[in-house]
């Protein structure tokens, strides 16, 4: 009984250990966009397979490193969410597009 406890706690100890939480981060360009030209995003996250992006008007996407079109001006929350395995982390900015 006690063999098996001991080898349950060490099991649990590498696993939590092994599973770095990954770090959401990003950057995009223009700097200063407008209506209608495409932004560019910089995935910049660490130890994350996965990517979860939300762009604010309605549209989703998991690419890496994508580029989207905000066809209106306006403010938009944009999100990207990292994760590996049950673990993330989530970066949100908001992104003014102007005319």
């Amino acid at each position: 009984m006690k063999k098996r406890k001991l080898v349950y706690i060490a099991l649990t100890a590498i696993l939590y250990s092994c599973g770095v939480k990954p770090t959401a981060d990003f950057t995009y360009s223009p700097a200063n966009p407008v209506a209608g030209e495409t932004v560019y995003f910089t995935n910049k996250s660490e130890n994350a397979k996965n990517y979860s992006w939300n762009f604010g008007n309605m549209a989703i996407g998991s690419d890496a490193n994508p580029a989207h079109v905000y066809e209106q001006a306006g403010s938009y929350i944009i999100d990207l969410t990292a994760s590996k395995g049950l673990k993330s982390d989530t970066k949100t900015i908001t992104l003014v597009v102007t005319n």
